[in-house]
This record gives C-alpha cells, structure tokens and sequence, in this order.
C-alpha cells in the first residue's frame, strides 16, 4: 500500500468513528427529547385539570362527659364523745366538733365539684350509709353522751336537713338512699324481721325526709332491707353498711372479707336478676377503694375502741366518686 492509499484508509478510519460517535449522541439527544416531552405532557395535562379541594371541617372541640357524683355520708356516731387523751391526742370529738365536719363535709363536695374533672354533673347521689348515730344498747359508746337519744334525733334532723338543702341549691338534684348500721339497732340482739324499723338510723333518716318533704330536688330511698340498690348512669350499684363481713384482723386486713362480701352479695343479685357493677360500704372506719367495692372513712375518727383494737389511724374522712356511663372514673376522700 503507497502512502495515497494510506492516508485515504486512516480518514475513512477517522469518518467511521465519527459516525458512530455522531448516531451514539442522536440517540442520547432523541431519549432526553422523549423524556421532556413526556413530563410536558404530565404538566400540560395538570394544568388542564380544575381540581376542587373538599373544605375540611375544624374538628369540633369535645364538650365535658356527664357525671353524678357519688358520696358517702357514714359512721358519723353523732352525739358520741372522743377524749383527746384516749387516743394519745389524735382525736376528739363532741356536738361542736361534729356540726363543724358535717359543715366541712358539706362544703368539700362543692369544692369538689368544682375542682374536680371536667364533667358535665347532672347531680348528687349520698349514699346513707348507717352508724349514724348510737343506740341504746351500746353503752360503750354512749358514755358522756351529749344528748338523750330523743335530742340527738331531732338536733340532727335539724343539721342533716341543712346541709342536704344547701347541697341540693349546689347541684339541683339530690337523692338519699338509706341502709341502717349496727350500733344505731334498738335491741341487743340483732335481728332480720323489722331489722330497719327497729333502728335509729331508719328513724332519723325518715325525720331529715320529712324535714325536706317540701323540696322537690331532694328525693329519697329509704329501704327497709339491709341493702339498697340504685342506678347512676345506666349502671347498678348496691349500698349495704358493711357489718355483714366477718374477719379483717389478719395479715391481709380487711380486704379478703370485703372481697368474700362482694362476691356472695354479686352471686344473690346476679340470681334475683338484679346483678350490680359496684358495692358500697361503711362500718369500716378505713376509706378504700377496691375494683369492684369502695368502703367509707368515718366523722368520728379515730376513736378510743379504734386504739384498744389496734385498727390503723385514719383522718375523719369521707368518700366521693364521679361516675359516668362507663362506671366510676375518680375517686377521692373528703377529710374533714
């Protein structure tokens, strides 16, 4: 090959490779052009469309759920006398100093009320608990009394029906449901026939009734059996002193005889067709809650008997609860 032929065969070489350099990047150029016309489709086809956001709504604020209040009113063993110096200075207790708890009392459920949760209340519940005061047969306690039986009865109607008006002017609608205790019972003997008639707690509660008949925003339930069942919110519940339980001195106190309590008194109701979510008590003197039970504090406090049977010192107290449809959401004490 001469040096023509050569250099003719090196510049078709040089074409060659130019060519397929120039078809790679026609190739590249033709794909990205491919590309944007594509996405210009998407764009024009967004800029076609007339879109019409739907307007939300703000969610509306959630307004209070409704409540009633559940209160206890127990073991006030009015007109009972506690020396200072028999409960190494704790404690003590007269007319005087009981009319200031029950006002105490009186004026913590409205500060409740409006301390508490954010509910709309739709009213109060007292549940009578029983022991409200002392009878004749329980010597003991009635030493330095500070009345006769028939002057604590009408001094106490007198006071009861006072602050139930007050608190009925707070929450526009009150009802009582009454069970009797064990120390206001008339007869050494305790007794099932007549047991609430022949009981002081029966006789006041039916004074204190009678002294509001006239306001229609205070309803009772004076039952005559030891225990008395009602409705809160759609939900049953069973009031009953407490007296029935046997035990508590042991390790465990005075929960497995509550629990034992609760259980029978579920399984009598559950048969009668009369099944209850939630059991209140008293006599206990020791405010506590429990799943299925809430037992009750006491006025009177710490007591002479309460120290010579070695039972845990607790503030004069009682207890109140908020309880929606859904059962009870707060519970709280109101030491007095």
């Amino acid at each position: 090959m001469d040096l023509d032929e050569f250099a003719e065969e090196a510049s078709r070489s040089l074409l060659r490779q130019q060519n397929q350099r120039l078809k790679g990047d026609l190739k590249a150029a033709q794909s990205a052009l491919d590309d944007a016309l594509g996405r210009l489709a998407v764009l024009e086809g967004i800029d076609r469309l007339d879109p019409k956001p739907p307007k939300w709504p703000s969610p509306r604020k959630p307004g209070p759920k409704q409540a009633v209040i559940v209160a206890m009113l127990s073991d006030t063993h009015f007109d009972e006398i506690v020396r200072a110096e028999d409960v190494a200075g704790v404690n003590s207790y007269d007319r005087t100093i009981a009319t200031r708890r029950l006002q105490a009392w009186t004026e913590g459920l409205i500060l409740t009320a409006e301390a508490g949760p954010a509910f709309d209340l739709q009213g109060l519940i007292v549940l009578w608990g029983g022991d409200m005061m002392t009878g004749p047969i329980d010597v003991m306690h009635l030493q330095d009394a500070a009345d006769t039986m028939f002057g604590t009865l009408l001094y106490w109607s007198e006071q009861l029906a006072a602050a139930f008006t007050l608190l009925a002017d707070h929450f526009g609608k009150l009802h009582v449901p009454v069970v009797v205790g064990n120390h206001g019972r008339m007869e050494k003997q305790k007794r099932t026939h007549l047991k609430a008639r022949s009981n002081l707690d029966w006789h006041l509660a039916h004074l204190v009734a009678r002294l509001t008949a006239d306001d229609p925003r205070i309803t009772w339930s004076i039952d005559e059996a030891s225990d008395a069942q009602f409705e809160v919110m759609g939900r049953q519940h069973l009031l009953t002193h407490g007296d029935q339980a046997r035990g508590g001195s042991g390790i465990g106190g005075i929960w497995p005889p509550l629990m034992r309590l609760t259980a029978r008194k579920q399984q009598r109701q559950a048969a009668l067709g009369r099944a209850f979510d939630h059991l209140w008590l008293g006599h206990w003197h020791q405010a506590t809650f429990g799943p299925q039970f809430t037992v009750n504090g006491s006025l009177v406090g710490y007591s002479a008997f309460s120290a010579e049977c070695n039972f845990p010192v607790e503030p004069p107290q009682q207890v109140a609860a908020y309880v929606t449809r859904d059962g009870i959401v707060w519970r709280t004490t109101i030491v007095v």
